[in-house]
């Protein structure tokens, strides 16, 4: 990336507050509610970018040590279905559960964090 421009994560985040607190204000109705999706799918984006790969990394450790590291994350994510459902995997085993949580945590932390909260 030339050193011209900001991080992609700084500009969306400069384009969706500039449409936040000056654009979005002054709307009402379909248009209000369509500019505040597009506000809050401008915010996922952001927190993909910033989340996404370490999110991945993660995902993919986690399910070699369950069903093996071959093939690519959907692959595995696939060959880990298969294991639960042939009952090669219990549905009590503590790799498992840890895995499920934490790959739901690090999909809401870029979906929508705020359904992390207590």
């Amino acid at each position: 990336m030339p050193l011209s421009l900001s991080p992609a994560t700084d500009m969306l985040e400069t384009i969706r507050t500039y449409l936040e607190t000056a654009i979005l204000p002054a709307l009402e109705g379909e248009r209000w509610f369509n500019l505040k999706v597009a506000c809050n799918m401008l915010a996922m984006v952001e927190r993909e970018l910033a989340l996404g790969a370490d999110a991945s990394t993660a995902e993919r450790a986690r399910l070699a040590q369950l069903v093996g590291d071959e093939g690519t994350l959907e692959e595995m994510n696939a060959r880990l279905g298969r294991a639960i459902r042939g009952a090669e995997i219990a549905l009590d085993d503590p790799r498992l559960l840890d895995h499920l949580r934490r790959t739901t945590a690090d999909a809401l932390a870029i979906n929508n964090p705020r359904w992390l909260l207590p």
